[in-house]
């Protein structure tokens, strides 16, 4: 439980460094971008509008032939004068190969006082070049004679940009990898005087369960002598508070033995020692111990088992997690009704399990309570548990054990149709079991 809290803290301060990084690096991305094309965009409408204003006079008179374009490979901008039919009949350039091209891009376009677009163009050598064009349109009479384009290369503030872009990212990521360092060195710091009060905590459950055992044990067998010797010479009342006092001293035992088991395997004392078995025998034994508590209430237990179901496991954990789920199946099934121990075999994609299925016609269990179920002293019915002598620990062990061997447990259920729990190990180890029974 700790390790999963120390773990949760770590992703969850991690969470919030990336995701504060990540937002800075966002906002710093786009707030370099409006800088940057804010500046060419303006400076690329008071180009076109200063040009517009120098070659006004151009529409004004037809020529016969075009103007000539001068050619400025020094300057990363351009211009050009266009008539109305869309030829170009004067201007300045810096890359003539990409006339006829941004000529195409704007034919039908007639920009607006404000209006800038940014286009991307091809070189020679599949080089990629950006330009910032902005336009101006003359007019005359009221018409459309002709427009005005100018345009700015910004290829190299792009390329800055992208390496920005770049720079901040392996910043962020770096920052990320540190964040998660410190987070791990920060939750385990937090932790430990959680992890001191825990363990002080879980010591105290195992010593006060373990000095329990021993009184309760000497308790309870005091009783059964009283109650072999003692019992015809007691009143009818008197019987019943020995029963009584004999039901409470085993729910006590069954309590301090469960607290105990827990605070083992909470500090890791508790071992889990495995070997080859076959479970069918150990399941059959089992049906006929619980047959005289079942017969009792009119149950009945069925038990549907291949002729072998061969394990690599802690036998007697295994055991103890058949007990559990028998005794909590008998426990919340009414009178007359139906329980069943299934062992089978199935697949998950290539992998062969072994499955145990405890079916019971019992009262269920609503949904909503469904993934707390297996929490320590929690119970969806606490009158009736208590009734029933139910300490809210069974299942918590059950869920302990099938984690040790690497299984899953699930309930299904619906409040009045019963409850199905299934129990799944992998069986990689079942072959060579095989082999040795």
């Amino acid at each position: 439980m700790l390790k999963k809290t120390h773990t949760r803290l770590t992703i969850l301060f991690t969470g919030l460094m990336v995701l504060f990084l990540s937002a800075f690096a966002v906002i710093s991305y786009f707030s370099f971008s409006f800088i940057l094309y804010r500046d060419s965009k303006y400076q690329t409408l008071e180009l076109a509008e200063q040009e517009a204003q120098e070659h006004r006079h151009s529409f004004e008179h037809d020529f016969k032939k075009k103007e000539h374009i001068d050619y400025n490979p020094q300057d990363s901008s351009f211009y050009y004068i266009v008539r109305r039919d869309g030829q170009v009949i004067g201007g300045d350039e810096s890359f003539p190969t990409l006339r006829v091209p941004i000529m195409e891009r704007l034919v039908d376009w007639h920009p607006g006082p404000d209006e800038v677009r940014i286009e991307e163009f091809k070189l020679e050598g599949d080089k990629k070049i950006y330009m910032v064009i902005a336009g101006r349109a003359v007019y005359k009479n009221g018409d459309i004679i002709g427009a005005i384009y100018a345009g700015k290369d910004i290829t190299q503030q792009r390329m800055t940009l992208n390496r920005l872009t770049t720079v901040l990212g392996i910043i962020a990521a770096l920052f990320a990898i540190v964040s998660s360092a410190l987070g791990y060195y920060m939750a385990g710091h937090a932790m430990r005087p959680i992890a001191r009060s825990f363990a002080r905590q879980r010591e105290f459950v195992a010593d006060a369960s373990h000095e329990l055992r021993t009184p309760l044990s000497i308790l309870h067998s005091s009783l059964e002598v009283l109650d072999s010797e003692e019992r015809e010479h007691l009143s009818p009342f008197s019987q019943q508070i020995m029963d009584d006092m004999k039901d409470e001293v085993a729910r006590m035992r069954s309590l301090a033995e469960n607290l105990l088991t827990l605070a083992r395997a909470d500090s890791g004392a508790l071992e889990v020692t495995k070997e080859t078995f076959d479970l069918c025998p150990i399941a059959e034994k089992l049906v006929r111990s619980f047959q005289p508590l079942l017969s009792e209430r009119g149950q009945t237990l069925e038990l549907n088992t291949p002729e072998k179901f061969v394990m690599y496991a802690d036998k007697e954990r295994i055991t103890q997690l058949l007990c559990i789920l028998l005794d909590n199946a008998r426990k919340y099934t009414p009178q007359g009704g139906q329980i069943t121990l299934r062992l089978y075999e199935t697949r998950k994609g290539k992998e062969r399990m072994l499955c145990i299925d405890v079916q019971d016609t019992g009262i269920g269990i609503p949904p909503e309570e469904q993934a707390r179920i297996f929490d320590r002293f929690y119970r969806v019915d606490k009158v009736r548990s208590r009734e029933l002598g139910s300490t809210g620990l069974g299942l918590s062990i059950a869920s302990w054990i099938v984690r040790v061997h690497q299984g899953v447990i699930r309930v299904q259920s619906e409040p009045g149709n019963g409850s199905t729990f299934t129990v799944q190990f992998p069986a990689k180890y079942a072959g060579q079991a095989r082999k040795r029974l």
